[in-house]
Protein backbone atom coordinates (compact mmCIF):
# COMPACT_ATOMS: atom_id res chain seq x y z
CA UNK A 1 0.00 0.00 0.00
CA UNK A 2 1.35 3.08 -0.86
CA UNK A 3 2.21 5.88 1.77
CA UNK A 4 -0.48 9.11 2.06
CA UNK A 5 1.31 12.15 1.66
CA UNK A 6 -1.51 13.55 4.58
CA UNK A 7 -0.07 17.38 3.92
CA UNK A 8 -0.87 17.47 0.65
CA UNK A 9 -4.41 15.72 0.52
CA UNK A 10 -7.00 17.86 -0.63
CA UNK A 11 -10.69 16.91 0.47
CA UNK A 12 -11.90 18.85 -2.80
CA UNK A 13 -13.48 15.78 -4.62
CA UNK A 14 -14.52 13.90 -1.66
CA UNK A 15 -16.15 17.48 0.00
CA UNK A 16 -18.02 17.54 -3.45
CA UNK A 17 -19.41 13.96 -3.59
CA UNK A 18 -20.89 14.26 0.40
CA UNK A 19 -22.35 17.73 -0.75
CA UNK A 20 -24.25 16.13 -4.16
CA UNK A 21 -24.54 12.60 -2.82
CA UNK A 22 -25.87 12.87 0.68
CA UNK A 23 -26.29 16.36 0.92
CA UNK A 24 -27.93 18.45 3.94
CA UNK A 25 -26.97 18.70 7.46
CA UNK A 26 -25.48 14.90 7.05
CA UNK A 27 -23.27 15.86 4.71
CA UNK A 28 -21.91 18.68 5.78
CA UNK A 29 -21.32 16.55 9.57
CA UNK A 30 -19.70 14.12 7.78
CA UNK A 31 -17.13 17.20 5.75
CA UNK A 32 -16.63 18.10 8.84
CA UNK A 33 -15.35 15.11 10.34
CA UNK A 34 -13.25 14.01 7.68
CA UNK A 35 -11.49 17.30 7.87
CA UNK A 36 -10.62 17.08 11.59
CA UNK A 37 -9.50 13.67 11.06
CA UNK A 38 -7.19 14.74 8.42
CA UNK A 39 -5.91 17.55 11.06
CA UNK A 40 -5.29 14.13 13.55
CA UNK A 41 -3.39 12.86 10.84
CA UNK A 42 -1.30 15.37 9.98
CA UNK A 43 -0.50 15.69 13.55
CA UNK A 44 0.51 11.66 13.39
CA UNK A 45 -0.90 9.44 11.32
CA UNK A 46 -1.17 6.54 14.10
CA UNK A 47 -3.16 8.65 16.25
CA UNK A 48 -6.10 7.73 13.74
CA UNK A 49 -6.29 4.23 14.94
CA UNK A 50 -6.99 5.64 18.48
CA UNK A 51 -9.36 8.80 17.34
CA UNK A 52 -11.43 5.76 16.11
CA UNK A 53 -11.19 3.68 18.87
CA UNK A 54 -11.68 6.51 21.33
CA UNK A 55 -14.99 7.59 19.38
CA UNK A 56 -16.38 3.92 19.36
CA UNK A 57 -15.80 3.97 23.06
CA UNK A 58 -18.04 7.49 23.15
CA UNK A 59 -20.47 6.07 21.19
CA UNK A 60 -21.24 3.09 22.93
CA UNK A 61 -20.79 4.51 26.28
CA UNK A 62 -23.72 7.15 25.29
CA UNK A 63 -26.00 4.23 23.48
CA UNK A 64 -25.54 1.22 26.28
CA UNK A 65 -23.82 -0.69 23.94
CA UNK A 66 -19.97 -2.39 23.24
CA UNK A 67 -17.53 -0.40 21.34
CA UNK A 68 -17.57 -3.66 19.45
CA UNK A 69 -21.81 -3.60 18.97
CA UNK A 70 -21.23 0.04 17.88
CA UNK A 71 -18.38 -1.08 15.34
CA UNK A 72 -20.65 -4.18 13.88
CA UNK A 73 -23.60 -2.30 13.48
CA UNK A 74 -21.59 0.69 11.95
CA UNK A 75 -20.32 -2.07 9.30
CA UNK A 76 -23.40 -3.40 8.33
CA UNK A 77 -24.71 -0.09 7.17
CA UNK A 78 -21.82 0.70 5.23
CA UNK A 79 -20.76 0.89 2.13
CA UNK A 80 -19.92 -2.76 0.63
CA UNK A 81 -16.22 -2.61 -0.78
CA UNK A 82 -17.16 -2.91 -4.59
CA UNK A 83 -18.53 0.94 -4.06
CA UNK A 84 -15.37 1.73 -1.93
CA UNK A 85 -13.05 0.63 -4.24
CA UNK A 86 -14.95 1.54 -7.25
CA UNK A 87 -16.61 5.07 -6.09
CA UNK A 88 -14.75 6.82 -3.38
CA UNK A 89 -11.39 5.70 -3.15
CA UNK A 90 -10.66 7.06 -6.13
CA UNK A 91 -11.38 10.17 -4.96
CA UNK A 92 -8.89 10.55 -2.04
CA UNK A 93 -6.23 9.10 -4.44
CA UNK A 94 -6.44 11.37 -7.41
CA UNK A 95 -6.38 14.45 -4.68
CA UNK A 96 -3.18 13.92 -4.69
Amino acid sequence: MPAVDWEVLNLERITRELREDVGGPDGEKMIWAFEQALDVARIDPDLLNYVLAAAACLVAHSEGESPRAVLEAFSRRSISDRDWHDRYAVLFSDSQ
